[in-house]
């Protein structure tokens, strides 16, 4: 009885063997856990050590082997115009400090420029020319709709971006700028004078005396007012409808694009804009408008803003939209200044109609209408008569149409 009793209070050999295990299973699965926690941390930590130890590797080759000089602000430029192609974004670029701090000191004092609008092409990284302004240096001096900025003083406008190529157009009124075009695969050199510009942004025009049009080539800030007065300049004098032409339009300024939808949209929500982080900003505008048949005619270079306005008017039943489809601009950049007087330029922004809908994701709009026209007509838009244009004329018959039933 004894003896059994103390059997029952002592463990077995079984039991003790079981202990131990149990204990060293336990002490297993912490410290995996715990290399495992360190393994992760030092791998990724050697990722990133990877990355920059590959750029110590090609210094090393090239300052053992190399034959020629390089200057090191030059080579730390090019790395981040690597940099920013690299990540993705087709609307990225990198601008130098010497190029941005002419740009600052263009847009704060007095400059002149050649008169041309250019928009960034994603897949070249050249600037492609949207509108020649009439009698402009740029129109006396050759330069068409369509062509391509290709080097501005000698430097590729690829390899300094979109900031630094404006900025080195831009200059003293009388001094010139030497650039080459790319057309149709032709490189054409030119020196074209700089010169005060004025630049109308909006245009306007009544067509049989009913149907009102209004063409805008860029969402500028004046375009705002240019076109609020000639919209109600057209009603005036006996528009009963009006035909919208953001073709060849580069976009630009949101508050813009919130202004003329503010003319012509019912009270609502018409814009967001949503960050990284999913924060939201939600742009409305108030119940007074313009209530008026609208047409928006829209092609493949309408971009951004020009887009949004036809797609928002689209979406919310507010506008026919006729022409071919865009291209799909679905994100806004910010400009973010380094600590050595350069600057990157990427998409912070997405952009979102009234019901949620991406026009980057979703590939562009599509029009109601579609009217395909030659290249060769569409880089005449704007400077042929309205009856030479078969989209403006697609237009016109549907206004027509409407207003005879």
């Amino acid at each position: 009885m004894q003896g059994s009793a103390r059997n029952q209070k002592r463990p077995s050999w079984i039991q003790v063997i079981a202990i131990c295990l149990a204990v060293a299973a336990v002490t297993m699965l912490a410290t995996g856990y715990v290399l495992s926690e360190r393994y992760e941390a030092r791998q990724n930590s050697a990722q990133t050590g990877i990355s920059y130890r590959k750029l110590d590797e090609i210094r090393s080759l090239i300052d053992a082997y190399y034959v020629g000089e390089y200057e090191e602000d030059e080579l730390l430029d090019m790395l981040s115009v690597g940099y920013m192609s690299g990540i993705n974004d087709k609307w990225s670029y990198y601008t130098n400090a010497e190029n941005l701090q002419a740009l600052y000191e263009d847009k704060s004092g007095s400059y002149a420029g050649i008169g041309v609008t250019v928009t960034l092409d994603a897949e070249t990284g050249l600037l492609q020319v949207m509108d020649v302004y009439e009698g402009s240096p740029a129109a006396e001096a050759g330069i068409r709709r369509f062509d391509m900025l290709y080097t501005v003083e000698g430097e590729s406008v690829a390899a300094i971006g979109m900031d630094a190529t404006v900025a080195k157009v831009r200059g003293e009124i009388g001094t010139t700028v030497n650039l080459e075009i790319l057309r149709d695969g032709v490189v054409i050199a030119m020196t074209v004078e700089r010169r005060t510009v004025e630049k109308t942004s909006v245009y306007a025009e009544l067509i049989n005396g009913e149907i009102g049009f209004l063409r805008i080539s860029e969402f500028t800030v004046a375009a705002a007012t240019q076109f609020a007065e000639k919209l109600a300049t057209l009603q005036n004098i006996g528009a009963k409808n009006v035909i919208i032409d953001v073709r060849n339009n580069p976009g630009g300024q949101l508050s813009t694009l919130i202004k003329m939808l503010d003319e012509l949209m019912p009270e609502g929500e018409v814009f967001i804009e949503r960050d990284k982080a999913g924060n939201e900003n939600r742009l409305s505008v108030d119940a007074e408008f313009c209530d008026i048949p609208v047409v928006v005619l829209v092609n493949e270079y309408s971009y951004s803003a020009a887009e949004y306005f036809a797609a928002v008017m689209q979406e919310q039943g507010r506008a026919y939209v006729i022409g071919s489809p865009t291209t799909g601009k679905g994100e806004g950049q910010q400009t973010f200044q380094l600590s050595d007087g350069s600057a990157i330029t990427f998409s912070v922004i997405k952009y979102f109609t009234p019901n949620g809908v991406s026009i980057g994701d979703k590939g562009g709009i599509v029009p109601d209408m579609n009217v395909e026209i030659t290249y060769d007509q569409i880089t005449v838009i704007g400077t042929v008569d309205y009856r030479d244009d078969p989209q403006i004329m697609a237009a016109v018959g549907y206004m027509q149409e409407l207003m005879q039933q």
